[in-house]
């Protein structure tokens, strides 16, 4: 089992991008040795609210059984799309309130808090911060609140694309989160018995850096990144990129990459929102047009 986690947690609502996720979810539980859990985000309906909540039972309340039979096959998609043979067999949540979830995002949130050790998967689109802003977006909500690792697979991944790992892509840059970061690619790479790709991205078009023990910028973070991964039977490669734009560049090797099936796991500084919307935030950035699974680590 990983050190950094204990628990896969996977919301699940009966989309295409949430069996996507699912897959991909069983496949991380196995790699990490950690229980899956399935959860379905169950809302009320608006005109629902000014019932009494103890009147509430899906024997008496109409509205309240279909919600419950739509959360029933949220869970047999996801079923259909885990792992064959996924030991333990999946948990399944249901959150719902007394009154009405207005914030999706906050009660994944919370409930993740609630679950020491745990590592969230989400489904997402690939929408535009324009598309973000007018339609909304649950997972890039969750991703700014959780205090925990977060893994994105976008809508677009197939369920053979979702269902393994042929090389864990580690952008690096010598910070506490990306050594973080470094510890559970490092899991996750042991276990799938694939390499890890060091990113070091350096701006200006310079090799030179901070001298320090006679190692170059670049080698010290590198060496700092290996320590943290730990012994790779897969074998540990160093790339360094002289570019202005990181997230683009980061990628890129994703893409480079794209017959292998890539993981991008890496560090997020935990700006905030509203500071990551001011400075920008290169882990939302890949997050946004990466062509793989990302997971982002605070």
């Amino acid at each position: 089992m990983s050190e950094q986690v204990s628990r896969i947690i996977v919301p699940v609502d009966g989309s295409p991008t949430a069996a996507a996720a699912a897959r991909h979810a069983s496949l991380l539980a196995r790699l990490l040795d950690a229980p899956l859990q399935l959860l379905h985000v169950m809302p009320l309906n608006p005109a629902e609210l000014c019932d009494i909540p103890a009147n509430r039972q899906a024997e008496a309340d109409h509205d309240r059984a279909v919600r419950l039979e739509i959360a029933e096959e949220a869970f047999a998609k996801a079923r259909a799309a885990i792992e064959p043979d996924l030991t333990p067999a999946p948990e399944e949540v249901v959150l719902e309130d007394s009154t009405f979830i207005r914030h999706p995002d906050r009660a994944i949130v919370a409930h993740a808090r609630s679950q020491p050790a745990c590592l969230l998967v989400l489904g997402a689109r690939h929408l535009s911060e324009v598309g973000k802003f007018v339609q909304g977006s649950v997972s890039n909500e969750v991703v700014h609140r959780a205090r925990c690792p977060v893994t994105i697979v976008h809508d677009d991944a197939s369920m053979q694309e979702a269902s393994g790992i042929g090389r864990v892509l580690l952008p690096v840059d010598g910070s506490r989160h990306a050594n973080q970061a470094a510890g559970l690619a490092g899991d996750l790479a042991r276990s799938a018995e694939v390499p890890v790709e060091l990113v070091f991205c350096q701006p200006g078009g310079q090799v030179g850096g901070l001298e320090e023990d006679e190692e170059s910028q670049a080698g010290r973070v590198f060496r700092l990144a290996r320590e943290a991964l730990g012994e790779i039977p897969g074998g540990i490669e160093e790339v360094l990129l002289h570019e202005e734009r990181f997230a683009e560049a980061i990628v890129s090797r994703a893409r480079h990459h794209l017959a292998e099936r890539p993981m991008i796991v890496m560090g997020r500084r935990g700006l905030g929102k509203w500071r990551e919307s001011l400075l920008g935030s290169v882990s939302h950035r890949v997050i946004d047009l990466a062509p793989c699974p990302v997971t982002v680590v605070v």
